[in-house]
């Protein structure tokens, strides 16, 4: 166990430094310099906030309007920095990590803000307009190695910016601009969170290494003249990247300051993608014992190809999931085919049935809060892979079971469901044993006749989609699978 940080170290160390005028107009110090802000006003930023901050809080530096850094003097926390809203937020999005120390902090924003100029200035005043004026102007799609602007925004409000290419010379992506920024609206790292998605997507389907380096050269046309970059500006990988690397446990440029390793990639691509802990466990397991390569995974994932849960049925049930993570077996091995499709149908339901029960008609909702994604009503499900059936927690009886004939409302906290394209006698034992203790429904594709012995205290229902409609989704997932990597 690590002995606590000596805050007060620290935070001295922070204050002796010299930095720029750009951080230095961010910092609350004791004894603020010209343009500097005092710790007195920091605090007082901290008393009129929307909610009472912790005792143990103490102002580091502005992060935006309506944010400031905070370092944690007390408790198993005690050093890092947080990012606390004045505004109301959400809980879970209060107090969010930012680093693991003040002076990672402090010196990863200086390394930022003074490349921050040259990196707006490339993207937005040459590859920018370049490439409008060379693709989209044309309606022409980009080849890989083509140096491709990024942009993320989220409510109108740009949060990402990064230019990219695939380079033959080291089969790995070069990256010539990465500039984030936090805003009110945005939750900690959001930003640096959702371009490192794109960034290690397109690395994988690129087929190369995975590896992204920060210091490769790059010639563009800019108006009929050859601009040379020598990499990113700040010819490393971008402190904002590693400062939100180190939050998450990876520690990128180790092997390499302006490279992320094919190694540091897979470990940043594993702990960006959302999972709930039962599916990355199965995850975890399916990679070590099945061959299933981990980029892949995250891949899938994230563009997404097949949705968690529906991933989660694959990896439980069905022995084939290595061949449909890959798009699938040989149209001429007829047996892996026909074992496949029933996997892939059943987890397409699955997928339709758990948005549909999840969801949330915000129509109606309060408009006085600022968040309006993820309007989710956090159901949880758990596959039984011995019945391949899929438990779901948190319905209420105050919304009726989708897809049925009547209106069924659940009766238990927990409802079991099994998805099939045919009944058979596995299914009815199944099913009878989980209507013995909670609400058991089957769910077959529309159209689906359904054979004689089924429990009465079974809810049947039917997919809106019939079988043809299903395949035709399941073949659409395969051959993205197919063609996801180059």
């Amino acid at each position: 166990m690590s002995e606590p940080a000596d805050v007060s170290f620290l935070l001295g160390a922070v204050y002796a430094a010299e930095w720029s005028n750009d951080v230095r107009e961010l910092l609350f110090s004791p004894a603020p310099g010209e343009g500097g802000l005092s710790l007195a006003e920091g605090f007082d930023l901290l008393d009129v906030g929307s909610s009472p901050p912790p005792k143990e809080l103490i102002p580091l530096c502005v992060i935006d309007e309506a944010s400031i850094a905070v370092v944690v003097s007390e408790g198993p926390a005690a050093g890092t920095v947080r990012r606390w809203f004045l505004d109301p937020v959400p809980p879970e999005h209060q107090c969010g990590l930012l680093d693991l120390h003040p002076v990672l902090y402090v010196s990863s924003l200086e390394r930022e803000l003074s490349a921050r100029g040259a990196g707006l200035s490339r993207i937005l005043d040459e590859i920018g307009p370049a490439y409008a004026d060379s693709h989209l102007k044309h309606e022409k799609r980009p080849r890989t190695f083509v140096l491709r602007p990024i942009r993320v925004a989220c409510q109108n409000v740009i949060v990402g910016l990064a230019a990219i290419a695939q380079e033959a010379s080291i089969d790995g992506l070069a990256v010539l601009a990465w500039q984030t920024c936090e805003v009110p609206h945005v939750a900690t790292h959001e930003a640096n969170r959702a371009l490192a998605v794109i960034t290690l997507c397109d690395a994988f389907q690129n087929g190369g290494t995975m590896e992204v380096r920060f210091d490769h050269p790059a010639t563009l046309n800019v108006d009929g003249k050859k601009v040379r970059y020598s990499g990113h500006p700040e010819g490393a990988v971008p402190a904002s990247l590693r400062r939100f690397a180190r939050t998450v446990g990876v520690q990128l440029g180790a092997e390499d300051p302006a490279s992320i390793s094919p190694r540091e990639a897979r470990e940043l691509f594993r702990v960006i993608t959302p999972m709930p802990d039962e599916l990355r466990a199965r995850v975890d397991t399916a990679i070590a014992t099945a061959g299933i390569k981990p980029e892949r995974v995250y891949y899938t994932l994230l563009k997404p190809i097949w949705r968690a849960i529906e991933l989660d049925w694959l990896l439980a049930i069905s022995s084939r999931a290595a061949s449909i993570l890959e798009g699938g077996a040989d149209w001429t091995q007829r047996s892996a085919r026909q074992s496949e499709a029933e996997a892939c149908r059943t987890a397409v339901m699955a997928g339709m049935f758990f948005r549909r029960i999840n969801a949330t008609d915000a129509a109606a909702a309060d408009g006085s809060t600022r968040v309006v994604e993820d309007r989710t009503r956090g159901i949880q499900w758990s596959i039984e892979p011995e019945s391949a059936t899929i438990a779901f927690r948190g319905l209420d009886n105050t919304s009726p079971v989708p897809w049925a004939r009547e209106t069924v409302v659940p009766t238990t906290e927990r409802v079991v469901v099994a998805f099939r394209s045919f009944v058979d006698s596995g299914t009815t034992e199944a099913l009878q044993q989980a209507a013995s203790e909670h609400l058991a429904i089957l769910a077959v594709p529309r159209g689906t006749s359904l054979p004689d012995g089924l429990p009465d205290d079974v809810i049947v229902i039917f997919c809106p989609d019939r079988l043809a409609d299903l395949d035709k989704a399941v073949e659409a997932n395969l051959t993205s699978a197919r063609i996801s990597r180059a």
